[in-house]
């Protein structure tokens, strides 16, 4: 009777979510048309840089305090074991169903991440409202259920743009390289000609760069950070659902910032208040 009633609460916060997705897709058809391409394109925008960012800003500065801190522990512990095996798991999976090369990467990159945060922050709220919820009554399970979510979506955002994305990039760029070289083996001229003749290039030397040598190892080091800050992974990381994480961390354990926004007698309490509005929108 324990395991039914288990398997009733488990499968309800689903079917929420599923009705909530036919309701979308209902509004996104033709004849509807009110969830057209722009809307889309919209909204997306809005949940992306608005609604989450929010969300998890607001649930993990009201939660996250200096002694819970301790308790985390086990939050990247278990993300990295995850990502490991779902990563193995893909690489299996390659093998054995002999994936196309141009697809290996993005495969193991799928199986390695899945919907770690993303599924969580959509079932959660539907989960913790269920009486018979085995994590606890629904105040404290959407409190820290949404923090502990927030938390792993934006160790998701780190997991996937530094190691996924090395992964997928090394995957796509050896199989450019091969295609290329396939061409040029098989192309019987090249594509581009040269009209300038030896004449022209008689006097152009490759000269050492004396700038270059002459350059301090404190401004190799500010030329390799400013590379690094420039680079696209690193901005993909800190995504506004990653930079709201460190922000409400932040606020959270911070006495001073937390006194001052989320405590119910905070001066500022009305900022936090009306971010936690917007959040809820999510």
């Amino acid at each position: 009777m324990e395991l039914l009633r288990l398997f009733i609460t488990s499968v309800i916060p689903v079917i929420k979510v599923l009705l909530v997705l036919a309701v979308g897709s209902f509004l996104a058809t033709e004849s509807v048309d009110l969830l057209g391409p722009n809307a889309r394109h919209h909204l997306n925008n809005l949940v992306f840089y608005v609604f989450l960012p929010a969300l998890i800003g607001c649930s993990i500065a009201n939660t996250i305090t200096v002694k819970s801190v301790e308790t985390l522990w086990f939050m990247p512990v278990n993300i990295f074991i995850s990502c490991a095996i779902g990563s193995l798991l893909g690489y299996i999976l390659v093998k054995i169903t002999k994936t196309p090369p141009h697809l290996k990467g993005l495969v193991i990159a799928c199986s390695s991440a899945a919907n770690l945060g993303n599924m969580l922050m959509i079932i959660l709220p539907a989960l913790c409202e269920e009486t018979n919820s085995p994590f606890g009554d629904s105040s404290t399970c959407s409190a820290y259920g949404e923090a502990y979510a927030s938390l792993s979506l934006a160790a998701q955002a780190i997991y996937v743009w530094s190691i996924l994305y090395s992964i997928m990039r090394t995957s796509a760029n050896s199989i450019v390289k091969e295609t290329a070289e396939i061409f040029s083996e098989t192309s019987a001229e090249p594509l581009l000609v040269s009209h300038s003749s030896s004449e022209d290039n008689i006097y152009q030397v490759d000269l050492p760069d004396e700038g270059n040598q002459r350059m301090s190892t404190f401004g190799k080091m500010k030329q390799c950070f400013m590379t690094t800050i420039r680079s696209k992974s690193l901005k993909m990381i800190f995504t506004p659902a990653t930079i709201a994480a460190i922000v409400g961390f932040i606020v959270g354990i911070v006495s001073p910032f937390r006194k001052a926004l989320v405590d119910d007698s905070a001066p500022f309490h009305v900022i936090y208040s009306s971010i936690d509005l917007i959040g809820t929108g999510t």
